[in-house]
C-alpha cells in the first residue's frame, strides 16, 4: 500500500515503506526550479509546533498538528476538509506537559486515517469524514509516556511506539489489527522485573545486561519516532532510544550494556518475534538516541549488491548494517566526534574515550545532547546515490549530579512528570563554528561527504526531501525554504515563508501538476531558550501555515509579523518580592516548566507565552486557575493538579521577580 511506484500519492511517513523521503516525479526539476512559487496557503489558528510530513493520497492531504490534532486539506485549492480534535484538555490535562506539543504525522491505509495522541490512545479516523472509527489506549499503565511519532501500517497492521524515557518508563511497541484495533502483539525494548518473568526470551537475554533494580526507574529505551517496516524481509526495525536516567551508573550500576537501549532492533512483523540487533550505543549515559530514521536501499558494496538500513543517529557516526543478518558493514564519522575514535567493525562496538562515562568527573566530548542529525529527517536519492543529511555542530559537557530531588520526585505521586536525569549537562561552543548547522550530502557507499551548504546562523532546521528532478528540499530554523541541486550542493531557489521550519517537506502529483508542500511551525526543543534556537519568533506573533508550491504560480503569502528579539516585560510595581519563595519556584520551573516557556524563563522557541511578559501571569488567582486546575488546557497549557499552594505561588514570585530583573537591566 505504502509502495506506491509512479509517485503521484505519497503514502506513508517516507513515501515508501524504504523511508528514502524520495519522490519519482521529475516535473520540477534542476532547469526549471527557479519558476516555482506559492499556489496557495492554509492558515492553522491555534497551532503551535508544526513537525508532521503531509501524506498526499488522491488530491488529498492529511497530516497531524500540535498534540496530534489531525487535519484534512484538498490538496488542489487549500480548502480544509475536515479537522479532528482530540480534545486532550478532558482526557489526561497532564499529559500534555510531556513532549511539548509536538507531533509527527498520520498514516493511511485502505480509507482509515491512523493517528496516536499525546494521552496513549491510537485513533483510526474515516478518511472522508474524519469522524472515529475506533480508539485504543496503547498505555498499559499510568505511566509516564506519550505519543509523538507517525503509525506505520502494513499488511492490515498499524504499529506505535511511545515517548518518555526522560520521565522513566519502560519502552514498547504494539502492532494491533488496523481494521478493528485489536491488539495483535506487544515487543518490549528493555527487561522489566524479573520476579514477574520475561515476556519473551529476548526479554531474558536482555536482563543478563542489566543489573541492580533497573526496573524501578523503567529503563527507558522508548521507540518514539522511526519504525520502518521491510516487505522484503517482512521485518520492522525499531528506533530505540535513551535509558531512564540517564546516568547508566544509577539506572544499573556496574556494568552490563543495558539492552535494548540505543538499538536497532529486527522483529518478525507478522508475530513480533525478535530477530536480531545492533547496539550503537552500548550502556548510553549520553541521551545518544538511536531514534533516528532507518532508510532502507540496495546498494553495491565491494562488488556485491546487499540489502542495507542505514542511519545517521545522534551519535555523528553514519551506520550501514546489512539488513538480512543484521552485520555492521561501515560506521564512519558524518561530523565532529571525539566521544568514540572508530567503531570495531569486528566487534561492532565503539572505540570509547577514556571516562566517557564521567565516573572520575565530568567530560567534555562532540555532539552533544542534541545530536549531530536529530529527529528532522534525511533523504536518500537511488539516482545520485547520496543521502542528505540535516546536521549540527554543539559540543556538551556532562557529569553525574545526584539529582536528589527528582529522583527522590520520582517515588512521589506528586512529581510523576519531572524529567529524571541524575546528570548535569551543558551545551559547550569551543569551535568557531560550533552552534551551526548544514545540510550535508553523504555517499553510504564510500562513507564519505561529497558536498556540504552551511547554515552559519540557522542551527534548528527542518527535514529533507529529495526527487528524480535532482532536486533536494529543506526548511531552516531562519523561515527559508531552499532547493538545491541534488548532485552539486548549489543552491537553485529559496522562499521566506514568515516563520522556522521543523517539518519535511512532502511532494504529489493532482491532475497533472506536481506540488510541494510544507508544514510551518517553528516549535519543539526550539523552546528550551537558549540563544541557539532563538530566532526571534515568538508565541502567537507568526501564524502556522500548509504552504503548497507549484510551477508558475506566484500567488503573494499573506503578511505576518517580522522576528522580534525585544523582551516586553510587565510587572507589578506595588509586589513586594519574596526572595526566598522565588528561589523555591526556580527549581519547580527548571524542572518541567522550562521545556516549553524557556530555560530560566528566557522563551526563545514559539510554542509557549514568555512568562515575564504575560499579563495573566501578573494576577496570583488567574495564574493558579492555570497550572493547577487546568483553565487553558484546551489550549494546550498542561494541568499540575500535584502543586502545592506554596508551590504556586513559588512559581509566581518566581516569575515576577525574573520579570522585574529584566525591566531593571534594560534600565526601564
Amino acid at each position: 500500500m505504502a509502495d506506491e511506484t509512479p509517485g503521484a500519492n505519497w503514502l506513508s511517513y517516507g513515501r515508501t515503506y524504504s523511508e528514502q523521503r524520495y519522490s519519482p516525479l521529475q516535473q520540477i526539476n534542476t532547469e526549471n526550479v527557479d519558476q516555482l512559487g506559492l499556489a496557495w496557503s492554509l492558515d492553522l489558528p491555534g497551532q503551535r509546533t508544526l513537525e508532521a510530513t503531509p501524506l498526499a493520497i488522491d488530491g488529498v492531504l492529511y497530516f497531524s498538528g500540535t498534540f496530534g490534532k489531525t487535519f484534512a486539506v484538498d490538496a488542489r485549492r487549500g480548502a480544509l476538509l475536515w479537522e479532528f480534535d482530540p480534545d486532550l484538555a478532558h482526557h489526561s490535562p497532564e499529559k500534555l506537559r510531556i513532549g511539548m506539543g509536538a507531533h509527527r504525522g498520520v498514516a493511511f491505509w485502505h480509507g482509515k486515517v491512523y493517528v496516536g495522541l499525546t494521552d496513549g490512545r491510537l485513533v483510526a479516523l474515516d478518511a472522508k469524514t474524519g469522524t472515529t472509527i475506533w480508539s485504543v489506549q496503547t498505555f498499559d499503565e499510568k505511566a509516564r509516556k506519550s505519543l509523538s511519532g507517525a503509525p506505520r501500517v502494513f499488511n492490515g497492521k498499524v504499529i506505535i511506539g511511545h515517548g518518555g524515557a526522560d520521565y522513566g518508563t519502560r519502552g514498547y511497541v504494539t502492532a494491533y489489527d488496523a481494521r478493528t484495533g485489536r491488539q495483535l502483539w506487544r515487543f518490549y525494548t528493555v527487561p522489566g522485573d524479573p520476579r514477574n518473568g520475561f515476556e519473551n526470551p529476548a526479554m531474558r537475554m536482555a536482563a543478563a545486561t542489566w543489573n541492580g533494580e533497573w526496573w524501578r526507574w523503567g529503563g527507558g529505551g522508548t521507540v518514539w519516532d522511526n519504525i520502518t517496516y521491510d516487505p522484503q524481509f517482512n521485518r520492522v526495525y525499531l528506533a530505540v532510544g535513551n535509558g531512564s536516567p540517564w546516568n547508566a551508573n544509577i539506572r544499573s550500576p556496574g556494568n552490563g550494556d543495558n539492552l535494548f537501549l540505543c538499538s536497532i532492533v529486527a522483529l518478525d512483523a507478522d508475530s513480533g518475534r525478535y530477530i536480531w540487533h545492533y547496539q550503537l550505543n552500548p550502556r548510553d549515559s549520553w541521551d545518544y538516541d538511536a531514534t533516528q530514521q532507518i532508510v532502507l536501499a540496495d546498494l553495491m558494496i565491494a562488488g556485491k549488491q546487499r540489502p542495507v538500513l542505514m542511519q545517521a543517529p545522534k551519535n555523528g557516526f553514519f551506520y550501514v548494517i546489512d539488513r538480512s543478518t543484521g552485520k555492521l558493514l561501515s560506521a564512519e564519522k558524518f561530523a565532529k566526534v571525539t566521544w568514540a575514535e572508530r567503531i570495531n567493525l569486528a566487534t561492532g562496538r565503539p572505540v570509547e574515550i577514556q571516562n566517557l562515562r564521567y565516573e572520575k568527573g565530568p567530560v567534555e566530548f562532540w555532539p552533544s545532547s542534541a545530536g549531530a542529525h536529530n529527529f528532522q529527517a534525511m533523504s536518500f536519492n537511488p539516482g545520485t546515490g547520496l543521502v542528505y543529511i540535516p546536521t549540527m555542530k554543539l559540543g556538551m559537557r556532562i557529569g553525574a549530579a545526584d539529582d536528589a530531588r527528582s529522583l527522590h520526585n520520582f517515588e512521589d505521586a506528586h512529581r510523576k512528570y519531572f524529567p529524571l536525569q541524575a546528570i548535569e549537562s551543558e551545551m559547550i561552543k569551543s569551535d568557531p563554528d560550533d552552534g551551526t548547522a548544514g545540510l550535508l550530502a553523504w555517499d553510504p557507499v564510500a562513507q564519505k561527504k561529497r558536498w556540504e551548504v552551511p547554515y552559519a546562523d540557522s542551527f534548528w532546521n527542518g527535514g529533507t526531501m529529495t526527487s528524480a528532478g535532482n532536486l533536494v528540499f529543506q526548511g531552516t530554523g531562519r523561515g527559508q525554504f531552499l532547493a538545491y541541486d541534488a548532485r552539486s550542493g548549489h543552491k537553485l531557489w529559496t522562499f521566506n515563508t514568515g516563520l522556522g521550519v521543523v517539518a519535511a517537506p512532502t511532494t504529489y502529483e493532482v491532475d497533472g501538476v506536481q506540488y510541494i508542500s510544507l508544514l510551518v511551525g517553528y516549535g519543539g526543543s526550539a523552546g528550551n531558550g537558549t540563544a541557539l534556537f532563538d530566532y526571534g519568533w515568538r508565541f502567537n506573533e507568526q501564524p502556522r501555515r500548509l504552504l503548497t508550491f507549484a510551477l508558475n504560480q506566484h500567488k503573494p503569502l499573506p503578511l505576518t509579523n517580522p522576528p522580534r528579539f525585544v523582551l516586553r516585560a510587565v510587572d507589578d510595581s506595588t509586589l513586594a518580592i519574596d526572595a526566598t519563595l522565588a528561589s523555591k519556584g526556580a527549581k519547580i520551573y527548571n524542572s518541567s516548566c522550562f521545556l516549553c516557556h524557556g530555560a530560566n524563563l528566557q522563551g526563545t522557541g514559539s510554542i509557549a507565552p514568555d512568562l515575564r511578559e504575560s499579563k495573566l501571569a501578573l494576577n496570583p488567582d488567574a495564574f493558579t486557575r492555570v497550572v493547577r486546575e487546568g483553565a487553558l488546557a484546551g489550549a494546550g497549557m498542561p494541568k499540575y493538579s500535584e502543586l502545592t499552594d506554596s508551590d504556586v505561588r513559588s512559581l509566581y514570585m518566581y516569575i515576577r521577580k525574573t520579570a522585574r530583573d529584566a525591566l531593571v537591566s534594560s534600565g526601564k
